[in-house]
């Protein structure tokens, strides 16, 4: 079970009610903080907890946002080079998938600053440059971010995350 902890602009244009955040699931990047940006078309924006993984998808259809979330997550494992079983495993671990609110957790503020700087490289790279969502998802993997008070690679972390059951 993984919560997505969305924000209130994302929330409304869902038109859900957010749960209560899950028990810590079973997968191993964590749960995912999200935001909407009003791009054209309008974009999600989403960083794992873990280790501060970010990708984005199209944000419409609101109504089906957390399964093509899941795929998206998935897409962006096998772009970075996690195998296709691991990224499988993580993708069906995530499940069920839980929309909750970004109230206080742990991380919160360090998640939301990521977050932040995340949602204007992928404004600035989809508006400026009218990239696509891919190119933008490669870049923000490829995004030099502060993670456990050391600066690296969020692919970096995730490949060592995904592939230490394997490896060990």
């Amino acid at each position: 079970m993984t919560a997505l902890r969305c924000t209130q602009k994302l929330v409304k244009a869902m038109k859900v009610t957010p749960s209560a955040p899950p028990a810590p699931g079973s997968n191993r990047l964590g749960d995912w903080s999200l935001n909407l940006l009003h791009t054209r078309p309008k974009l999600v924006v989403a960083v794992s907890e873990h280790d501060r993984l970010g990708l984005v998808l199209e944000a419409a259809p609101f109504a089906t946002l957390p399964q093509r979330f899941a795929e998206a997550v998935f897409v962006q494992l096998l772009a970075i080079g996690v195998p296709p079983e691991e990224a499988r495993h993580e993708r069906d671990a995530m499940q069920p998938l839980v929309v909750t609110a970004t109230t206080g957790y742990a991380n919160r503020l360090s998640l939301q600053a990521n977050l932040k700087d995340y949602a204007w490289l992928a404004d600035v790279r989809q508006t400026g440059r009218n990239e696509p969502v891919a190119a933008i998802n490669a870049r923000l993997a490829d995004n030099i971010v502060s993670i456990n008070g050391k600066m690296d690679f969020p692919k970096e972390h995730v490949l060592n995350r995904l592939l230490a059951k394997r490896l060990g």
